[in-house]
């Protein structure tokens, strides 16, 4: 690519910043008229203020209708060049703007004296407007082409002056920021409504911004089959810096502080930078996107949606779709003069020769097609299709006189009888007013009578519900009495509830100290009696069998003492040999209880 650009110097693919004539070291440049030359190895930057606003413009834009592989790249070339040092002396060239006919072939008109390389003040004859739409396109424009507002203003200036019979817009580039759409489309529809056809014309590439632009025109032709044309779609493209990044440049910190009650602010390029959060972007993106598509529909009915999705088209396989078929620029020129035509007087069938086409535009018959369109109303009223042209006006002879005089007279017999009408409809209009009026005060008495009764029928029924709402207070209130002398009755009982069951702990306790007691005092007496038995048996025994001989018999339980003897009392279970083992164990235990051990 730069070896093309060092041979030419014309809109290239990104803006013309990058159309640069490299000189060789030492290599003397001599600035020419209508040429751009660029010197590098300055330690000096010299930028001209439409490079700086497209440069600036490039590398702000956040919305891309431009091919993406192109519009990345570029970014990258322009933060470059940014980075780097240009001298530069340019002005802008156009190339001839106006194609003229002369002979049924079209030329271009240049004048030396205007910078944007062709003007009409010269044309005497019927032209073509020729725009150039290559390289990205931007509002500001390059240092070699311009920007999307002075296209426009350069289309509507054309479309104003006399003998402009089209507009031909030559189509190449990748697309372009989306702000640029609402220029071209002003500029289309203000030629449009000057009855001026507008033709397109690609030679290379339509992509994305300049396929939005091409649906704008009457028809598009290609150049070669292999042109390219689609990527309808939308994206967002930038480099974000956040609070505390680095710059790469620099070594400083990026510092990015916001007033807190201005919370919305750059909301969605702080949200994607801060919190890789692209919600916001895609809502935008969603809604132009949507526009991109819609436009593209209504303007090529025969679009499919395989078509409306960013894909890419060679041009022979969408015709009848984004275009018409392929056209050389004399044929193109040919089909706007057709068009011409076709918008401003009898049809034609086929393609016009360009000869034909301006002996017609320059025919009375022409002149009288103008004159049908600046003077409706009275082609309407003399009911005819064309009048004699002569200098300075229309020419109308006797039939026309005739014809517009009793059109006058009709036109007097029908305002008269529309004025009778008129008096008709206002006479019954006064009589249907007074009926109305009177309709409308006796329904109001129909409505006052009915809302007095309705009021009196209201505070009836509020003097009920009053006097219902004092009889169930009173009721209420007797209840309430009712109710706390019960609770005071329930909260005695429960007192003395409470005492009786106080006294009732109290009697289960003595009752079973007193079982306790008993209980002890019965062992007692079993021990007793289990005491005075053994004695009375060793008594019998020594009464009934003494013995015989010396120490015969059993001895005495109590040595001798007699039967006065005191006897001991174990404080013990005493075990009994005629019991079992177990049974032993659990009278230990039960006499263990009873005494407290």
């Amino acid at each position: 690519m730069m070896a093309r650009l060092a041979r030419e110097c014309r809109p290239c693919l990104f803006l013309d910043t990058f159309a640069l004539k490299w000189p060789f070291a030492g290599e003397k440049v001599v600035p020419k008229k209508n040429t751009q030359q660029y010197l590098c190895g300055s330690n000096i930057i010299k930028i001209t203020q439409s490079f700086m606003n497209g440069l600036l413009e490039m590398m702000t834009a956040n919305k891309w209708l431009i091919e993406p592989t192109f519009g990345l790249k570029a970014m990258r070339l322009l933060n470059a060049m940014a980075a780097g040092h240009l001298q530069k002396d340019s002005e802008k060239v156009y190339g001839a703007r106006f194609y003229g006919m002369t002979d049924g072939t079209f030329a271009a008109y240049a004048d030396d004296d205007d910078e944007r390389g062709g003007s009409a003040k010269n044309i005497n004859e019927p032209f073509i407007n020729v725009l150039h739409l290559e390289g990205p396109l931007t509002r500001e424009g390059g240092a070699c082409t311009y920007g999307s507002r002075q296209l426009r203003d350069l289309m509507m200036e054309a479309a104003d002056m006399e003998g402009c019979l089209g507009h031909l817009l030559l189509i190449n580039g990748p697309g372009g920021v989306s702000n640029t759409i609402s220029d071209f489309l002003q500029a289309t529809d203000y030629a449009r409504s000057k009855g001026q056809p507008i033709v397109g014309r690609i030679d290379g590439y339509c992509a994305s911004a300049h396929i939005w632009v091409s649906a704008m025109c009457d028809e598009v032709y290609y150049n070669s089959p292999s042109d390219q044309i689609g990527s309808v779609g939308i994206y967002w493209a930038n480099i974000l810096n956040k609070d505390g990044d680095i710059d790469p440049e620099t070594g400083g910190k990026w510092h990015i502080v916001y007033d807190p009650a201005s919370y919305d602010k750059n909301r969605f390029v702080r949200d994607l930078a801060e919190n890789d959060d692209d919600t916001l972007i895609k809502e935008e993106l969603i809604k132009d996107g949507e526009t991109f598509r819609n436009f593209i529909k209504s303007r090529r009915p025969n679009v499919k949606d395989e078509h409306l999705h960013g894909k890419m088209f060679d041009a022979k396989d969408v015709e009848g779709i984004f275009v018409v078929g392929q056209a050389t620029m004399q044929e193109t020129f040919n089909r706007i003069v057709e068009l011409k035509a076709k918008f401003n007087g009898p049809k034609t069938s086929g393609r016009m020769q360009a000869g034909a086409a301006k002996e017609n535009i320059l025919s009375p018959t022409n002149n009288s097609i103008n004159m049908k369109e600046k003077f409706p109303a009275l082609f309407a009223a003399l009911q005819v299709e064309e009048m004699q042209m002569q200098e300075g006006g229309a020419f109308i002879n006797d039939e026309l006189l005739a014809s517009l005089n009793a059109k006058i007279g009709t036109l007097s017999e029908i305002a008269e009888n529309h004025n009778q009408q008129i008096a008709d409809m206002n006479a019954e209009h006064a009589s249907a007013i007074e009926k109305l009026n009177a309709e409308h005060q006796q329904a109001i008495d129909d409505l006052n009578a009915a809302h007095a009764t309705a009021l009196e029928e209201k505070d009836n029924a509020i003097a009920a519900l009053e006097q219902q709402k004092a009889d169930l207070q009173g009721e209420v209130n007797a209840k309430d009495e009712t109710i706390a002398t019960l609770q005071a009755e329930a909260e005695t009982a429960k007192n003395d509830v409470e005492g009786k069951q106080a006294q009732i702990e109290q009697l289960q306790a003595d009752v079973d100290g007193a079982r306790a007691s008993l209980a002890t005092a019965e062992q007692t007496l079993a021990e007793r009696d289990q005491q005075i038995s053994d004695l009375n048996a060793q008594l019998a025994e020594l009464q009934n069998n003494p013995g015989e001989a010396p120490q015969a018999g059993a001895a005495p339980q109590n040595n001798g003492g007699g039967a006065d003897a005191p006897s001991y009392t174990p404080n013990c279970y005493v075990y009994d040999p005629n019991l079992s083992y177990e049974k032993n164990r659990e009278l230990e235990k039960q006499w263990n209880a009873e005494h407290g051990k």
